[in-house]
């Protein structure tokens, strides 16, 4: 691919159109337009520019080898720019999923107080709002379907700096999620103790909230680790997901609901069947998702 092939991809990427793109360089949008057709070569400070508003390096820009790989392969190519905003929109779509969650498990709390109508429309309020808010985000249109769908290409610097960095933080998800682990393991304990030296209502109440803490560290650990991955380690994703095709999420929940399952029947610490409706809303998302995939193709 040629630079004016890779400049005008670039700028669709970032939305921008060539006068404004041409502003924003301090120059015309004809020469721009003669940039994107091969006609002429920006000038040095202008390529440096070019590199800076855009997130890619004059390596990547001036040279033809990594793009005629991108065409023969369908791959997409990633910015530093699109890898920090596809992030940050993954930890946004984390924080919404640990507050339905918390939502849905914390409504239990009202079980402490005596049983009225106040109680119980608290009860159903809050445990539809939670609802409400995971069935919200599952059908969010993805504003970066690309990524996870298609092989991604970055230039060398940035994947070299963006794999150290994730490197860092895996230790720190992993950390999180030792923590929730422990958490998991030790609340029926905790719970115990407490209710030695206070009313029942309050152990009871502890018990939901160490629920909603370790369930809160595995969803945003958990899912920013895998958000990292996909970028970090995108050769091994994309295999992992051509031999699991569309259904990774229900492989992924059907050991975790096993494994929660049992600590339910030999710890007492919940209802066991409380992993089996969570292992259904699981497939129920799916089945949605292809749906809306499916509709979608149409």
């Amino acid at each position: 691919m040629t630079f004016g092939e890779k400049l005008k991809v670039l700028r669709k990427e970032h939305n921008y159109s060539q006068e404004e793109l041409a502003q924003i360089l301090d120059v015309s949008r004809q020469a721009v337009s003669k940039w994107e057709s091969d006609r002429s070569i920006p000038e040095t400070d202008k390529l440096v520019q070019i590199s800076t508003i855009l997130g890619a390096t004059l390596d990547y820009l001036l040279k033809t080898d990594h793009l005629e790989n991108n065409q023969q392969c369908n791959s997409y190519y990633v910015s530093r720019e699109i890898i920090e905003g596809f992030l940050s929109y993954k930890q946004q779509g984390a924080k919404k999923i640990a507050i339905g969650v918390n939502l849905i498990v914390l409504s239990n709390l009202t079980n402490i107080f005596s049983q009225n109508q106040f109680t119980i429309i608290f009860y159903w309020l809050t445990l539809t709002l939670g609802i409400a808010v995971l069935v919200w985000h599952i059908f969010q249109p993805n504003r970066y379907k690309e990524i996870g769908t298609k092989p991604l290409l970055f230039d060398d610097v940035t994947i070299k700096q963006f794999r150290q960095e994730y490197n860092k933080n895996r230790k720190r998800y992993v950390f999180m999620i030792i923590i929730a682990i422990v958490i998991l393991i030790l609340s029926p304990q905790i719970v115990l103790i407490i209710s030695d030296y206070s009313q029942s209502s309050i152990s009871l109440a502890l018990s939901w909230v160490l629920h909603a803490i370790w369930l809160s560290l595995v969803i945003l650990a958990g899912l920013a680790l895998n958000a990292e991955s996909i970028i970090a380690q995108n050769a091994e994703y994309m295999q992992r997901k051509a031999r699991k095709g569309k259904y990774t999420l229900v492989y992924i929940a059907l050991p975790i609901t096993a494994l929660t399952v049992a600590i339910g029947i030999f710890t007492d610490a919940w209802n066991p069947i409380v992993p089996i409706i969570a292992l259904f809303c699981v497939i129920l998302a799916t089945v949605c998702n292809l749906l809306i995939e499916e509709r979608s193709s149409k």
